[in-house]
């Protein structure tokens, strides 16, 4: 046997061949033979899987239903958008329907009328008389259609005082006449005159007033009957 010879391995095993590789055995190549299908068909699965996914993806992005997105309704993360009103002055936009303005209602009230540019007619007109007085008698001028005694009474006292435009004039007379009866008889003079009853006071007064006129009667009794005071002031404007 010459050393050219290959010497059987100590194991039994045949000697590697010039067509294997020394780092490569039959069963290696074979178990990559046989996985290479395999693994192409993985492969083919997972780029499947990524197009179908990357497919989903951009038509959940055209159709706005990516989670978080602010257009659809009830996703998570999204707000209602709260519709505005129309911009005061704003122009209305084609086909929007225009309120026509309110209509004024017509006036079913009567006119009001206006005040009169008149001034009032004071009872007594000026000139007014000189300031003066009397005892049992009426003053010259005393307005007697006004502020007269009254019937079956004494006068014990008349005094006029006239200032600019405005006059006052006093009274005091006795009558055995209640003081009712003083009162009515005053009542019913200046109600006629047009005057306004302004009430009695406490103290038994009564007055009555003008647009520029203020009278007023008081009585007190006494040993001689029912004595009565008459007061009143009157303006020329």
């Amino acid at each position: 046997m010459t050393q050219d010879e290959a010497e059987p391995a100590e194991d039994g095993r045949a000697p590697a061949t010039g067509g294997e590789s020394a780092g490569e055995s039959a069963p290696t190549r074979e178990r990559v033979r046989s996985t290479t299908p395999a693994m192409r068909w993985a492969l083919l699965g997972v780029l499947a899987i990524v197009l179908v996914g990357i497919g989903v993806t951009v038509w959940l992005m055209a159709s706005g239903g990516a989670p978080g997105s602010t257009g659809s309704a009830g996703s998570p993360g999204t707000a209602q958008a709260t519709t505005a009103g129309p911009a005061p002055g704003a122009t209305p936009t084609a086909g929007s329907e225009v309120l026509p303005p309110t209509a004024v209602p017509d006036a079913t009230l009567p006119p009001v009328a206006a005040p009169s540019s008149a001034p009032p007619t004071p009872l007594i007109a000026p000139p007014y008389p000189e300031s003066a007085t009397a005892d049992f008698s009426l003053v010259p001028g005393f307005p007697e259609q006004v502020m007269g005694p009254a019937p079956a009474s004494d006068i014990l006292q008349s005094a006029i005082a006239t200032e600019g435009n405005v006059m006052q004039v006093t009274l005091v007379g006795r009558t055995d006449a209640s003081p009712d009866d003083v009162r009515a008889h005053y009542t019913e003079l200046w109600s006629g005159l047009g005057l306004t009853n302004a009430g009695t006071t406490s103290d038994g007064s009564l007055s009555f007033t003008g647009p520029l006129e203020s009278l007023t009667v008081s009585t007190t009794v006494g040993g001689t009957g029912t004595r009565y005071t008459v007061f009143g002031i009157f303006r020329a404007s």
